[in-house]
C-alpha cells in the first residue's frame, strides 16, 4: 500500500471545506498552497480498512491444495504480509495472522449484504448494518476489526534511503 503523499490543504479558509485550522491533522505541512505533503511516521499497525480484503486473499490462497502434504486439511495460507510505503518515511512490512473467526463473520456479513441489497436489487442507505447498540453482532464484528487491525507483527522497516525512486533526467524526482 502506497501512502498517497499529497492532501488537499484544509487549513486554507478560501478552499470549499478548508477553515483556519487544519483540525485532527497528523501530518506536517512541507508545501504551501492548495495542498500540503503529509509527512508522517509509519505505525506497525494495519489501517482497519484494510483487514477484509486482506482476510478475504488469506481465505482465497489458503483453499489451494498443500502440494507438500495433500492429507493435510488446514490451509496453506496463514498470513499476509503487507508493504506500507511512503514518499518520504520509507517502508514498514507488516504480518497479519490468518482469524478464522473473522473470516466466517465477514463471509456473513458479505452475504447479508448480497442478500438484502444486491439480490433485491435495493440501494443501500447510508451506515447500513450501523446499530447503536454495542454489543450488536455487526458493531462486534467492527471491534474484531479494530483489534486485528492493531495486532499485526511488525517484520522489518525500510529506510527513506534504502528504497529506489524513479529518476528523472536530473537525477532524483523527489516523492517519486
Amino acid at each position: 500500500k502506497n501512502h498517497c503523499p499529497f492532501n488537499i490543504n484544509r487549513a486554507r479558509s478560501d478552499l470549499p471545506g478548508g477553515n483556519s485550522r487544519n483540525k485532527g491533522n497528523k501530518s506536517t505541512s512541507l508545501a504551501t498552497g492548495n495542498y500540503l505533503i503529509r509527512d508522517f511516521e509509519l505505525e506497525a499497525r494495519v489501517p482497519p480498512q484494510y483487514i477484509p480484503q486482506l482476510m478475504m486473499e488469506i481465505l482465497c490462497v489458503g483453499s489451494s491444495v498443500n502440494l507438500d502434504d495433500q492429507s493435510s486439511q488446514a490451509p496453506v495460507c496463514q498470513s499476509a504480509v503487507m508493504v506500507r510505503q511512503t514518499a518520504t518515511r520509507g517502508a514498514i512490512l507488516l504480518r497479519l495472522q490468518r482469524d478464522e473467526e473473522f473470516i466466517s463473520e465477514m463471509l456473513f456479513w458479505l452475504g447479508e449484504f448480497k442478500s438484502r441489497f444486491v439480490d433485491d436489487g435495493c440501494m443501500p442507505k447510508e451506515n447500513f448494518f450501523w446499530s447503536d447498540d454495542p454489543s450488536s453482532r455487526y458493531r462486534k464484528f467492527l471491534d474484531q476489526t479494530k483489534r486485528l487491525s492493531e495486532s499485526v507483527t511488525e517484520v522489518a522497516t525500510i529506510d527513506n534511503s534504502d528504497i529506489q525512486r524513479q529518476l528523472s533526467e536530473k537525477g532524483r524526482a523527489p516523492l517519486f
